[in-house]
C-alpha cells in the first residue's frame, strides 16, 4: 500500500490509498483504492505538509493490513468438546446469490409495498431466507426456518412468521416480478424479441383445494397438482410466472399468461414460441389480435396432422440437404384456418378466418434415430398386448395399444376387454408412424424470416423445458407443502426468484457451467468454527474462483474472521451481469 498523488486537469492534486493485488481471473496486478484523503491544497489550511503527513497514515494502515494477514495464533484445547448450543457449520455459498438478489431490488419493492407496517423487516428477511434456502438447501419452509440460525445476515424470525408472511408474500408478487425485470432490463441482458412459453404441473404432498385439482401429472402421479407457465427472455432469463388450477389444459393457459408477462416487463411486441401443445385457434386468435407473432411447432402424426400438410412433410422434394447429409429443411407460405367461436365473434356467430403463416419443415438424423428407439421401446409392449392381454391393463399398456387392433380398456377397473377378434398387430400404423421419423413441422407468423432464423428460434425452446427441470429438481420445487392459495403462490414466487438468479449467474459466466454445476459449488461452500472468531473453510474450485469474481471478490480463504465472512454479504455491491 502507498499514498497516490493523481492531478487532474484542473491542476489540483488528490491523495489517496491505493493497494496492489492480483486478479484471480487474469491473473495480472491491479490496483484499487482504499481510501481517498482530498485535494492537496485543501488539505494545507489543516496540514502543514500534508503528502508527508498522509504518507505516514498510510504506512500506518499498512503496518496494520500486514499485522492483520501476518500469521496468527488459534489455541487448540485437546479436551474441548463441540459446543452444541451453538452452529458450528455455517454456509456461505450464498454470498454470491445475495449480490444478484439485492441487485434485483427485491428488498427495495417488499420495503416499498411494507411502507407502514410494522412486519416490514420481517416480510424482508422471510423472503430473503426462503430464497437463499431455495438455492441452497430446498425443502420446507419449516426447514428454511430451522435452518436459518446457518447464515451470516440476520434472520430473527419466529415459526409463525413464516407462515404469517407468506401471506403477505404472495400479496407483493407481481411488484416483486416487476422490480425484477425493470432491474435486468437496466442491465441491458434483456432480450424480448422472442418470448419462450411452456407449462408443467407441480404434484403436492398436503391436502387443500383451488388451485389444487386432479389433471393430467407430468410424472404420471394421482396426486392433485397444479398448473405453472413460465415465459423467458431470447437469453433464457425468466420473465413472468403464472400460476393455473390442476385441471386446466395447457393450451388454455396462454392467453391469460401473456398479458401478464407483458406488463411484467414492459414487452412490446412478442413472437412466443412454444411447442404443438400451445398450437390451438385460441392462442392463435390471441396473439395475432394483440399485434403479435407466434412461432408454434405442427403435428403431422395420427389424426391431430391434416394430411396435405403430412404428405408435404415426409415428402423428400423441395429438401436443401446440409452437406454431410444429416439435416435437410424446407419452407412454403400457407395459410392456417383458425375457428372464431361465437362469443369472440363481433357478430355472436362462429365463423373460420385464414391467417397467413410460413410453414417450415426440417428432418434431423439424431430425431430420426430417437423416434426410431422410442417406438421399439412403446412396440416391445405391444407385442406383450397382443401375445397375453390378460396380463395388460390401461396403466401398464394404453400408450402401446396405439399400435393394436381389436383391444379396449375397461373404463372401470383398467382391464382388457374381450374383442370379437383376437388383438393384433396394425402394421399401417405403425408405417405411417415410422414414415414421419426424423421430420419436424414449425408454423409462424413470421412470414418474412428466413427458414433457418424460424428452425433456430424454435431450437431455442429447450432453454425453458430445462427450467423446469431445473426448478423440479435442483431447487426442489415438487412436491410442494403448502396448500393455501396465497401460499402456493408465495412457493412459487421464491422459486421463481430462485431460478431468475441462477441463470444471471450461468449467463454472466459464460453459459460455460450447468446449473447443477453452479448451485452444487455454492451449497459445498460451508465453513466450520475453529474458535469464538475464526472459521475454517474446505472447498474451492476454479468455478468457486469465476462466483466470487463476479461480484469483486476473491473466493474465500482457508481462514476467515466471522467480520471478513460478513463483509461478503453487504449490501449495494456491483455485480457483473454479462460475459467477459
Amino acid at each position: 500500500m502507498y499514498l497516490k498523488k493523481t492531478p487532474s486537469r484542473s491542476g489540483r492534486v488528490s491523495l489517496s490509498a491505493v493497494q496492489g493485488y492480483r486478479d484471480p481471473e487474469t491473473g495480472r496486478v491491479r490496483q484499487r483504492t482504499v481510501e481517498t484523503f482530498g485535494y492537496v491544497d485543501a488539505l494545507e489550511a489543516e496540514f502543514d505538509d500534508p503528502v508527508a503527513h498522509f504518507a505516514e497514515v498510510v504506512a500506518a494502515m499498512d503496518a496494520e493490513r500486514l499485522a492483520a494477514e501476518g500469521p496468527q495464533t488459534i489455541t487448540v484445547h485437546p479436551l474441548q468438546r463441540v459446543d452444541k448450543r451453538r452452529t458450528n457449520r455455517m454456509a456461505a455459498g450464498d454470498a454470491v446469490p445475495m449480490a444478484y438478489y439485492g441487485a434485483l431490488g427485491v428488498e427495495a419493492a417488499v420495503r416499498s409495498n411494507m411502507r407502514g407496517r410494522r412486519t416490514g423487516f420481517v416480510m424482508i428477511a422471510l423472503l430473503r431466507l426462503l430464497v437463499m434456502e431455495r438455492l441452497l438447501a430446498p425443502g420446507s419452509k419449516r426447514a428454511a426456518w430451522e435452518s436459518s440460525g446457518r447464515h451470516f445476515y440476520r434472520c430473527d424470525l419466529s415459526e409463525s412468521d413464516v407462515y404469517r408472511g407468506l401471506t403477505e408474500i404472495a400479496r407483493m408478487s407481481g411488484a416483486i416480478v416487476s422490480k425484477a425485470n425493470s432491474s435486468i432490463a437496466a442491465a441491458g441482458i434483456r432480450d424480448l424479441s422472442c418470448g419462450y412459453y411452456d407449462c408443467t404441473n407441480y404434484y403436492f404432498e398436503s391436502d387443500g383445494d383451488e388451485p389444487r385439482r386432479k389433471g393430467v401429472s407430468k410424472e404420471r402421479r394421482p396426486n392433485p397438482i397444479v398448473q405453472m407457465g413460465l415465459m423467458q427472455d431470447a437469453n433464457g432469463v425468466p420473465v413472468d410466472f403464472r400460476i393455473f388450477p390442476g385441471n386446466v389444459h395447457d393450451g388454455d393457459t396462454l392467453v391469460d399468461a401473456l398479458p401478464e408477462a407483458r406488463r411484467a416487463a414492459g414487452m412490446g411486441r412478442v413472437v412466443t414460441v412454444a411447442d404443438k401443445g400451445m398450437n390451438c385457434s385460441k392462442n392463435v386468435i390471441a396473439t395475432v389480435a394483440r399485434g403479435d407473432g407466434f412461432v408454434f411447432s405442427q403435428s403431422i402424426r395420427g389424426t391431430k396432422g391434416r394430411r396435405e400438410l403430412r404428405e408435404w412433410v415426409i415428402s423428400d422434394r423441395g429438401y436443401s440437404p446440409s452437406a454431410n447429409g444429416t439435416f435437410k429443411m424446407k419452407s412454403r407460405q400457407d395459410t392456417k384456418t383458425i375457428r372464431v367461436p361465437r362469443e369472440d365473434s363481433a357478430d355472436g356467430r362462429g365463423h373460420s378466418v385464414e391467417v397467413d403463416v410460413q410453414v417450415v419443415a426440417f428432418w434431423s438424423r439424431k430425431y430420426a434415430e430417437r423416434a426410431r428407439h422410442e417406438r421399439e421401446r412403446v412396440l416391445e409392449k405391444s407385442r406383450q398386448l397382443v401375445a397375453n392381454p390378460g396380463r395388460c391393463t390401461r396403466a401398464t399398456h394404453l400408450g402401446a395399444a396405439k399400435y393394436v387392433r381389436n383391444v379396449g380398456f375397461d373404463a372401470a377397473t383398467g382391464e382388457v376387454v374381450e374383442c370379437a377378434k383376437a388383438p393384433e398387430l396394425d402394421y399401417a400404423a405403425i408405417e405411417a408412424d415410422a414414415a414421419c421419423d426424423g421430420h419436424c413441422c414449425i408454423v409462424t407468423s413470421e412470414t418474412g424470416w428466413e427458414p433457418a432464423r424460424v428452425v433456430d428460434t424454435y431450437r431455442e425452446l429447450w432453454r425453458i423445458e430445462e427450467a423446469f427441470k431445473v426448478t423440479k429438481s435442483h431447487l426442489g420445487a415438487r412436491p410442494v407443502y403448502v396448500w393455501t392459495p396465497e401460499h402456493i403462490q408465495a412457493h412459487f414466487l421464491t422459486c421463481y426468484l430462485a431460478l431468475v438468479i441462477e441463470r444471471l449467474i450461468e449467463h454472466a459466466l459464460g453459459n460455460r457451467y450447468s446449473a447443477g454445476a453452479i448451485l452444487e459449488d455454492m451449497r459445498a461452500l460451508e465453513c466450520s468454527s475453529v474458535d469464538a472468531e475464526w472459521w475454517l473453510f474446505d472447498h474451492r474450485t476454479d468455478l468457486t474462483d469465476g462466483l466470487f469474481a463476479l461480484i469483486g471478490e476473491e473466493a474465500p480463504r482457508k481462514f476467515m474472521r466471522t467480520g471478513d465472512i460478513r463483509g461478503l454479504f453487504k449490501k449495494g455491491r456491483e455485480v457483473r451481469w454479462k460475459a467477459l
